[in-house]
């Protein structure tokens, strides 16, 4: 199947008609979503679902296809963190993508009743090692500078 450009005609569907059309697999633990191919996959984020902080042995890109906006949050170093809005009312400052270096902690959640996201490697997604944080894990600033 490959890559999936933005597709607004999926943004007016239910959760369950958006799985059925698009023969999505169930969420999984351990999956990366729905294959593609072997570098790209679909991610559906449903309402109340929060993908915990992870990072995985290779660069990741995430593309924002249809549905509600997307939060990802992200940190280099378990340190320093950012985030952005992925959507696609770049008016808004949403970006439709967003691409993290290997071995960068993520997390994400829609911003409404379901997000579907491309994510994407230059690394076969079979071939990648993915380290899962804790539960209670988040990036922690540095104290600042000459304290303890």
């Amino acid at each position: 199947m490959g890559s999936l450009a933005r597709e607004e005609s999926l943004d007016g569907l239910s959760i369950d008609e958006l799985r059925a059309r698009l023969q999505l697999a169930p969420p999984s633990e351990d999956a990366f979503g729905t294959l593609l191919d072997e570098r790209h996959a679909l991610l559906l984020l449903p309402v109340g679902e929060i993908i915990a902080w992870q990072n995985y042995g290779g660069p990741w890109e995430f593309t924002f296809i249809a549905g509600a906006p997307a939060a990802l949050s992200w940190s280099p170093d378990g340190h320093d963190a950012q985030a952005a809005h992925l959507g696609a009312a770049t008016h808004l400052h949403q970006k439709p993508e967003v691409a993290l270096d290997s071995e960068t902690w993520f997390t994400s959640e829609t911003l409404g009743t379901w997000t579907l996201l491309q994510v994407a490697s230059p690394t076969p997604l079979a071939e990648l090692t993915c380290e899962k944080a804790g539960d209670d894990w988040f990036p922690k600033p540095r104290p600042p500078r000459g304290t303890k």
